[in-house]
């Protein structure tokens, strides 16, 4: 029994010493750094430190290109119309068609649609639910349509390298666009490769992050 009252009282004078030594003012430097760490961690934390990093859209006006990791758009201008009769595209009496005259490039090395797949690559532009390019604080009543420029019929497939001139349209409410101004959002995208039964493979390109909005006077 005097043995270990004799241990206990050494383990607690060993231990009187450490905590002595742990505040003397030699030590002093090296627990007032860790308290300022610990203080700097949570300030860190609490202001979401470890959350991803936002960043807002630039700004485009016509004219004016903006370019992602897949493709380029520029929009030259806009205009509201009630029918575009080559393609027999009637708006419904409480809608307009909202007619954008672009300029796509396609960054990739293999050709891409703008509405549905070319060669199993597929888009997603326009015809999807989370498309690459679409209409900012207005929405559109039905999917959107694409032609090219010179009216020719069938869907545009974009040529690797090969800028096209292309239309694309959207139904929209009337009196969509009040302040006379039209907002495209563009969409950054990665390219995502999956199987799909009637090919070995697939690549879909999966929208990220908005990197611009283009902004764009409707034509009077």
């Amino acid at each position: 029994m005097t043995r270990m009252r004799g241990a206990a009282g050494t383990a607690s004078a060993a231990a009187r010493r450490s905590l002595r030594g742990a505040l003397a003012p030699s030590t002093a430097p090296v627990w007032i750094a860790a308290v300022l760490l610990i203080a700097l961690a949570i300030a860190f934390l609490s202001l979401g430190g470890l959350r991803a990093a936002s960043r807002a859209p630039g700004a485009a006006a016509a004219d004016q290109e903006v370019r992602t990791s897949l493709y380029a758009i520029t929009v030259h201008d806009a205009e509201l119309v009630d029918e575009v009769e080559e393609h027999y595209w009637k708006a419904k009496p409480d809608e307009q068609i909202l007619i954008l005259s672009v300029r796509l490039e396609n960054l990739t090395d293999h050709p891409v649609s703008l509405i549905g797949a070319a060669d199993g690559v597929t888009s997603r532009l326009i015809d999807s639910s989370s498309p690459l390019l679409s209409l900012s604080d207005v929405t559109a009543t039905d999917p959107g349509r694409a032609w090219r420029d010179d009216g020719s019929r069938g869907t545009p497939v974009l040529q690797p390298g090969v800028p096209a001139e292309v239309v694309i349209g959207w139904p929209v409410p009337r009196g969509s666009f009040a302040d006379g101004d039209v907002r495209l959002n563009v969409q950054e995208a990665r390219e995502v490769a999956g199987q799909i039964i009637l090919s070995s493979s697939s690549i879909t390109w999966r929208r990220t992050a908005l990197v611009a909005r283009i902004t764009v006077g409707l034509a009077s």
